[in-house]
C-alpha cells in the first residue's frame, strides 16, 4: 500500500518548494503594491480645474456633500449630481447639512437614488452627463475611494475630461496610515476592491 501512494507523495514534495515560493512572491507583491497604493492617496487638493459639472460618489456622507456644494458655489461646475442618495434623504437634508448653500441647492443640484455602489454611481453619472451634454466632470469622494471611483467613471466616460477632489476626514489618517489599525484595515479593503475592479471582475460594491 505504501508503494502505491509513493508517486503522489513524491509529486507534492517535488512542487512544494515551487508552490511556497509562488505564494511568498504573491504576498510580497501584494504588500509592495499596497504600500504604493496607500502612499499615493492624495489629501485634499489646493485647487481643481473648472469643469462642466461636479459629481459626488456616494452622496450620503456629510463631508462629501459639503465639499461638492462648496465647489459648486465657487463656480467650479455648472451643476452638481449627488449619486447614491438614500431613499429617506432629499433636498431638505441638503438644506440642513449646508444651510448657507440653499441658493445652489435650489438651482443647480440633482439627486440620484438609483446607484447603490461605485459601478452604478459611474453608470448613472454617465447617463446624467449625456443628458446635459457635459464633457468634463469633477469627481468628489473620499481619498481612499478616488482610485476605484475614477477607474469606474473613466470606463463609462472614456472621452470625458475628468478630475477629482479627495475628501479627507479626521477618522482617516493618510499620513502615517500604518500607525492606525482602523485606517490600515480600511485601505487594505479598498485596495482589494480596487484590484477586483481593475481586473473587470463582477462586482456589486
Amino acid at each position: 500500500m505504501s508503494s502505491f501512494y509513493q508517486p503522489k507523495a513524491s509529486f507534492f514534495r517535488r512542487y512544494r518548494s515551487a508552490l511556497l515560493s509562488m505564494a511568498l512572491t504573491g504576498i510580497f507583491l501584494f504588500g509592495m503594491f499596497f504600500v504604493i497604493f496607500a502612499n499615493n492617496l492624495k489629501s485634499t487638493p489646493d485647487d481643481v480645474p473648472n469643469a462642466n459639472a461636479i459629481v459626488i460618489f456616494t452622496g450620503t456622507a456629510k463631508a462629501r456633500i459639503e465639499t461638492g456644494l462648496d465647489l459648486l458655489a465657487q463656480g467650479k461646475g455648472q451643476r452638481l449630481l449627488i449619486s447614491g442618495m438614500y431613499k429617506n434623504q432629499n433636498f431638505n437634508t441638503l438644506s440642513t447639512l449646508a444651510p448657507d448653500k440653499q441658493h445652489w441647492v435650489n438651482c443647480c443640484v440633482d439627486l440620484d437614488y438609483i446607484a447603490d455602489n461605485t459601478l452604478t454611481n459611474a453608470q448613472q453619472t454617465a447617463l446624467w452627463a449625456e443628458v446635459h451634454g457635459y464633457q468634463s466632470l469633477i469627481l468628489v469622494t473620499s481619498a481612499h475611494h478616488v482610485p476605484r471611483a475614477f477607474l469606474e467613471l473613466r470606463r463609462t466616460m472614456p472621452t470625458a475630461r475628468l478630475s477629482s477632489w479627495s475628501v479627507v476626514t479626521d477618522k482617516v489618517h493618510l499620513d502615517d496610515w500604518w500607525a492606525y489599525p482602523g485606517t490600515t484595515s480600511l485601505l487594505i479593503g479598498e485596495y482589494m476592491r480596487y484590484l477586483w475592479a481593475l481586473a473587470g471582475l463582477p462586482r456589486n460594491y
